[in-house]
């Protein structure tokens, strides 16, 4: 039986399904067409994944090629095993209920043991980087629509736009509770917190304390 497929293996498998490619194509076209913000890849891991997609028979070598003095490469496409693959991977990521887990979260659950200061900083650093990404996304997404892609292959940076214009706008608010004193910050959880909490376990969660 075939194995799961990671996400990387399902953006590589899809272009190798759109025409052939060698594996550096492959990354290519995944970093020019911004993909590269999907998934962390780099020559290597598309390099692995397709190795790993031969050995499962979803791709397979069809010839190589060499450019000037450059290494052969070896030119892959998807099998029909392949193609088959494409259609269920995606509907199962389409309808993940699988949890994500990040960084940043964890750093706002431990905010608190750090000084009101320093949890600014680093939070309006963040805020000037997403911000940042959220513009050269938005400029992204009106050029390639300006140039006729159809909305429905950008429908990923449009959810991910929507997602960086709600965050860099919470960050604002942070910041700006956090500067005028709105959001109180220091010391433990009160005292009353902890007495609610002890006559309502079924409705309080167990952080913070």
């Amino acid at each position: 039986m075939v194995r799961t497929l990671t996400p990387v293996a399902v953006v590589v498998l899809g272009l190798l399904d759109e025409r052939d490619r060698h594996p550096y194509d492959v990354f290519q076209t995944l970093v020019e067409r911004g993909d590269a913000r999907l998934v962390r890849v780099n020559p290597g891991a598309v390099y692995h994944a397709v190795e790993r997609l031969e050995r499962d028979g979803l791709v397979e070598a069809v010839g190589t090629e060499r450019c000037g003095n450059r290494p052969e490469r070896t030119t892959y496409r998807a099998t029909a095993a392949g193609h088959a693959a494409i259609g269920p991977a995606v509907t199962a990521y389409l309808a993940d209920e699988r949890p994500a887990y990040a960084d940043f979260p964890v750093g706002l659950a431990h905010a608190p043991r750090l000084p009101a200061t320093d949890v600014a900083d680093a939070l309006a650093r963040r805020r000037d980087r997403e911000a940042a990404r959220l513009d050269g996304l938005r400029a992204r997404i009106d050029e390639v629509l300006a140039l006729g892609l159809p909305r429905r292959f950008v429908l990923d940076a449009e959810r991910e736009l929507v997602l960086l214009e709600r965050e860099v706008q919470w960050l604002d608010d942070v910041l700006r509770d956090l500067a005028d004193g709105t959001l109180a910050w220091g010391g433990p959880p009160p005292a009353a917190f902890f007495a609610a909490r002890t006559t309502a376990p079924d409705r309080v969660g167990a952080r913070p304390g």
